[in-house]
């Protein structure tokens, strides 16, 4: 069975993800213990201590057994956390680092570069769209890359008889395949 050494595979993006969990466990206890010491204030509570009952008030009674339950509980539940999130980050994280690998080849050139996840991956529907998007830029492409050939075959026999109206049809078709995409700088006019 496969086993998994690198445990973070985006490391800012994993551990920003499970710093703030923890940071809300501890805005978690720090409000629950508040909320306690606040609504219990006015009471009074008994209890033995070696026998010796005695009477003090609720929040100075339960101080320091909420605060060693808290801290034993949100540390137990941060601890259960983190594994569950690195484990769970992955599904998100994986499919992260694998758009960036597989978008920057497509960027330089390979449109053949399909992505693929694993099945247990989030943002399928992501990867689909993406994979929809890289589809019709390959086939656009190819049809331009056809037509150029198809214009230079016709431009080294243009003293043919009729080559001349083929190439400027091709001319046009090649240009409205280069219109479908809309660019930041266009050429001088």
């Amino acid at each position: 069975m496969f086993r998994r050494k690198n445990y973070f595979i985006k490391r800012n993006f994993q551990v920003n993800f499970i710093s703030k969990f923890l940071i809300l466990i501890l805005l978690e206890a720090i409000l629950i213990v508040g909320l306690f010491m606040h609504v219990s204030n006015n009471t009074l509570t008994t209890g033995y201590f070696d026998s010796i009952l005695t009477i003090e008030r609720t929040p100075d009674f339960f101080f320091v057994p909420i605060i060693l339950i808290m801290l034993i509980v949100a540390i137990g539940i941060g601890i259960a956390g983190m594994v569950v999130f690195i484990m769970l980050s992955h599904r998100i994280a994986g499919p992260l680092y694998r758009f960036e690998k597989d978008l920057t080849e497509v960027g330089s050139g390979d449109l053949t570069k399909r992505i693929n996840l694993r099945k247990t991956d989030q943002l399928a529907e992501l990867k689909e769209s993406l994979n929809i998007f890289i589809d019709s830029l390959d086939q656009r492409m190819s049809r331009i890359k056809n037509n150029l050939s198809e214009l230079q075959e016709l431009v080294s026999k243009k003293d043919e008889p009729g080559n001349t109206e083929k190439i400027y049809k091709m001319i046009e078709v090649l240009n409205d395949e280069i219109e479908h995409f809309k660019v930041t700088s266009e050429p001088n006019e």
